[in-house]
């Protein structure tokens, strides 16, 4: 519902947004080595734009670990659209990166046809394995569908595994991208197999609980005396109805479907701290040809194409959202009015489609445009010169060197800076948490629903005329403060009758 809700400005940022940044960072990085070209070798325009593709890749893992460390949830704009854009342009980058490395060729003339080409391909790999993941979602969802209720846990959360795996080696093997696959069929997956509706169950307070305790009670011994009545009811079963195959609420059993979050996000965390374990232990080796103008250069890059690409895609995305804004609007004022539901602002307010993205919100974005894994496994890939093909490029050295002091400033200074940048913007939901439950004072939920109810048992059992009080007992109550006791502590320590109500007593000064 939230990545619904915000698939404007994602989709933007994530297709949209990772062209424009290849692009200008491509630019940046050529025309930057060429203007120091006695103080670095200058990097030609096929070589910086596979750098491009590849740094344009935002890493997921980084941005969830860094956001989720501020007490962010998927109830907050913020991290729905970061999240969202750096799942989604993982698999636009790959495509593009594997577009541009086939112009790391001596022998290729680039024209028209040559770009043509390109982005044909592009086009074609995107699209395929785009419907190979939703393929793969869909036959994975009707094999949960036949096989409900019939799996142990284990099997389920395994065979989870093995069927979010198949649609990556299956578009690995015609030579596609397995990363749209999985992102794809991990929708499907997330929506149909996990399931995302919970059912809104009512928290009732002491009176209805009571209340219910005992109708459910009555119904028990109705129940019973039924059965204990017609022999035949003990040996018919219930008729088992087959959940829909897509279906919100999920296809996986309980305790699968709680341990299957852990067991993926254990997964996730092992494989990108590999990576990173990776680029530590190599970050220094003569494989790396490291020259201070190249890192500067990269990481100008990085940071002008994120600054040009993030206002100009906003100001798109908040034109079509404020359009749908007043589309909804209108279409809410036109339909009659069902039922008890008013038509107010607020209301239509509340129904209406998408998110305005602010000037705080497009720093945050910024700021969140981390690089990690997937940019160091791409850079990996690019092939090294070979002088009888004419085929790879001589700067891999170079690219990797550019690439790893990208990924550190971005996960180090711009990922340490996002917590301080969104605490002076006023923006950190965990300090609002904090302040809220520790700097307020206010009581919980449980301590006003108890004092209320003592409240009224002592104006209803009592009164003014058998208090002596009278009046007076609220303002005793807020002069000093009170301790709330459990309820069956009170039942323990206070004399009297049975259902007589039970006041509260005075906290004891010292």
């Amino acid at each position: 519902r939230s990545f619904n809700r915000h698939i404007v400005p994602i989709l933007f940022y994530a297709v949209i947004g990772t062209l424009m940044a290849s692009a200008l960072t491509a630019v940046v990085v050529h025309e930057g080595s060429s203007l120091l070209r006695g103080l670095c070798e200058t990097i030609p325009y096929p070589e910086a734009l596979a750098f491009g593709s590849l740094i344009s890749s935002i890493d997921p893992i980084a941005v969830l670990s860094v956001l989720s460390n501020m007490g962010m949830t998927d109830l907050d704009t913020i991290y729905v659209v970061i999240f969202g854009e750096s799942l989604l342009n993982d698999g636009v980058a790959i495509v593009l990166f594997e577009t541009l490395v086939h112009f790391l060729d001596d022998n290729m003339e680039v024209d028209e046809h040559a770009v043509l080409a390109a982005a044909i391909h592009f086009l074609v790999v995107f699209l395929g394995s785009f419907l190979i993941g939703i393929g793969s979602g869909l036959c994975c969802t009707v094999y949960y569908w036949v096989m409900h209720g019939c799996q142990t846990p284990l099997v389920e959360v395994l065979m989870f595994c093995c069927w979010a795996l198949l649609p990556y080696y299956i578009c690995d093997g015609i030579e596609w991208s397995g990363i749209v696959a999985v992102v794809a069929a991990g929708f499907i997956m997330d929506m149909y197999v996990v399931g995302t509706h919970v059912k809104d169950e009512p928290v009732e307070g002491p009176l209805e609980t009571l209340h219910s305790s005992s109708e459910t009670l009555n119904e028990s011994f109705s129940e019973y005396d039924a059965i204990a009545n017609n022999h035949k009811a003990r040996r018919r079963r219930p008729p088992q109805v087959r959940r829909p195959i897509f279906s919100k609420e999920g296809l996986l059993g309980l305790e699968a479907k709680t341990h299957i979050g852990f067991v993926t996000e254990i997964i996730a965390t092992m494989m990108e701290t590999a990576i990173f374990a990776y680029l530590g232990l190599f970050l220094f080796s003569s494989r790396y040809h490291w020259n201070f103008y190249h890192v500067m250069i990269a990481i100008a890059g990085c940071c002008v194409s994120r600054a040009i690409m993030i206002p100009t895609l906003s100001f798109a995305a908040n034109w079509i959202t404020r359009i749908q804004q007043v589309r909804d609007n209108c279409s809410s004022q036109q339909l009659p009015q069902q039922g008890n539901q008013l038509s107010t602002p607020q209301n239509r307010s509340s129904k209406a489609a998408g998110v305005i993205i602010d000037g705080k919100m497009q720093l945050v974005l910024w700021f969140a445009g981390l690089r990690g894994a997937m940019s160091f496994a791409l850079v990996e890939h690019i092939p090294l010169y070979d002088a009888v093909t004419g085929e790879g490029t001589r700067l891999k050295s170079e690219l990797k060197a550019m690439t790893s002091a990208s990924i550190i400033f971005t996960v180090f200074i711009l990922g340490g800076g996002t917590y301080y940048m969104m605490e002076a913007l006023g923006m950190a939901p965990k300090q609002a948490k904090d302040n809220g439950a520790s700097g307020a004072g206010k009581p919980s939920i449980l301590e006003r629903e108890m004092e209320m109810m003592g409240l009224l048992r002592v104006v209803s059992n009592d009164g003014p005329e058998n208090n002596d009080e009278g009046d007076d007992v609220t303002n005793r109550f807020e002069e000093e403060p009170v301790e709330v006791y459990e309820a069956h502590a009170q039942r323990k320590n206070t004399p009297g009758r049975p259902g007589k109500p039970v006041r509260r007593q005075r906290k004891l000064s010292d």
